[in-house]
């Protein structure tokens, strides 16, 4: 049996409470974290409300670096395979497998952004 205020709700009812509480919504479908999250947001141990947006960085050239992760042993065959093409960075290999990629989906408005430079 279980015990406490928290017994006879259902899993969308402690959804439906973590939003009421912690005042923003969640995908979690583990029971014992919300309600671990909801008493540790009523004793106000957490954050509450919506999370702050994270501020973007854009760089004096307009860019903006986005973290990619990969297996060493991926990253060692990936840097192999632009080295034997003959290209000039592993940047210009994503680029290119970016806008080859946005063109085969005929997200031709995104693929605009990774054309390939007219001297390549």
């Amino acid at each position: 049996r279980q015990r406490g205020r928290f017994a006879g709700m259902s899993l969308q009812q402690l959804q439906e409470k973590y939003r009421e509480v912690v005042g923003r919504p969640t995908g979690s479908s583990n029971v014992a974290y919300l309600q671990w999250k909801i008493r540790e947001a009523e004793a106000g141990r957490i954050n509450v409300g919506p999370r702050p947006e994270r501020e973007v960085k854009v760089r004096e050239d307009g860019k903006r670096v986005i973290p990619l992760s990969f297996d060493d042993e991926a990253i060692k065959a990936l840097d192999k395979a632009w080295r034997d093409a003959g290209l000039p960075s592993r940047t210009r290999l994503v680029t290119r497998a970016l806008y080859n990629e946005l063109t085969a989906m005929c997200a031709t408005e995104a693929a605009r952004h990774f054309a390939p430079n007219e001297n390549e």
